[in-house]
């Protein structure tokens, strides 16, 4: 198919009897050689990011999207994982906010000052540090409505759009009136995963004439398994379900993404598919797909990625996606898609 925008899958798929090494023999559990891979994998990277000064890597830009605030948050999720020390990792995640940079411009988590914010406060709360409280009580006397239009499109996917928008009010549905989930919450999510194409993926934006071309986190299939299967939670109807396994194989098939590896459009954000998958069936075959795809990355075959990202050191355009990613694949239960899943 001339211009694809992806690279064939030349991985076997998981059996029995694969040769690949990414499992131990006797039990379930990723191999200690590949555990090993992923360690090393992490550490390199790190290693490169944090001997050049902060804000000269990350070129001033302090946001959780593409600035110094997304290593802040790896260092905060790897201060949960059992195997790396707590506050090491916290004091470490201090150091990539400047809360004193903050622009007053944007109210966004990934783009403006509200990531920087939300990740300060947590790190701060987790090492016992507090001030005074000096925020108004906005909330109880002032009302925002939900825009669902960006740049002037009607975007469906994950980033800054439908879906992913819906699967943030999900995750927050116990502070949602009942009546409004049925009545309003789920008509929208049935409404918009009925803009499926024949293939399984969906459209970047309504009435997009782009086509049936991406498959990555921001825009296509990737973005809507999260929203499919806490969707099959709530409402407990197996279409849901079915929609997620079918955004599975899109991934499949059509995410080892030619812009390269990162989080946003690129294959680690195509994996976290898999793992979340995983968690929802239990299934080793998703497993082995997400380890498939950390491979491609950790690989880095020449020609693979074709679009070098303009910020090579941030979480959701560069190297941070890939080594969440590695850390997630060795503690896939508990793995979460970075600053989108809660």
């Amino acid at each position: 198919m001339a211009g694809k925008r992806y690279f064939e899958n030349q991985f076997d798929d998981f059996s029995s009897n694969s040769t690949y090494d990414f499992f131990r023999q006797s039990e379930d559990g990723i191999s200690e050689k590949f555990s090993t891979k992923l360690k090393d994998y992490k550490s390199e990277k790190l290693s490169n990011l944090v001997c050049k000064p902060g804000k000269e890597i990350f070129h001033h830009d302090g946001t959780v999207y593409t600035g110094s605030t997304g290593l802040a948050y790896y260092y905060l999720m790897s201060s949960l994982s059992k195997d790396e020390g707590c506050n090491e990792n916290l004091l470490n995640a201090l150091q990539y906010i400047d809360l004193n940079s903050l622009k007053g411009r944007r109210i966004s988590f990934l783009c403006g000052d509200a990531g920087p914010l939300a990740i300060a406060t947590v790190i701060s709360f987790k090492l016992g540090i507090s001030r005074p409280d000096t925020l108004p009580e906005y909330g109880t006397i002032a009302q925002s409505p939900l825009l669902w239009q960006w740049h002037e499109k009607v975007y469906l996917g994950a980033a800054h759009g439908v879906a992913g928008i819906l699967y943030l009010l999900l995750q927050t549905r116990a502070y949602i009136d009942v009546k409004d989930i049925q009545d309003l919450i789920k008509p929208a999510v049935d409404w918009l995963l009925n803009q499926q194409f024949p293939s399984g993926n969906y459209p970047s934006s309504l009435g997009s004439s782009s086509g049936d071309k991406l498959v990555q986190w921001c825009h296509g299939a990737p973005g809507f398994v999260p929203l499919c299967l806490l969707a099959y939670q709530v409402f407990e109807q197996e279409k849901y379900l079915k929609i997620a396994i079918e955004c599975g194989e899109v991934i499949w098939q059509r995410g080892l993404c030619k812009k390269g590896y990162s989080l946003c459009h690129g294959v680690s954000g195509n994996a976290y598919g898999f793992l979340q998958l995983y968690q929802a069936t239990k299934k080793k075959l998703y497993i082995h797909r997400a380890c498939c795809f950390m491979e491609w990355c950790v690989l880095e075959h020449p020609g693979t990625e074709q679009h070098p990202p303009d910020r090579p050191a941030s979480l959701f355009e560069g190297v941070i996606g890939p080594i969440c990613l590695a850390e997630a694949i060795m503690h896939p239960l508990q793995s979460k898609f970075p600053a989108f899943c809660l």
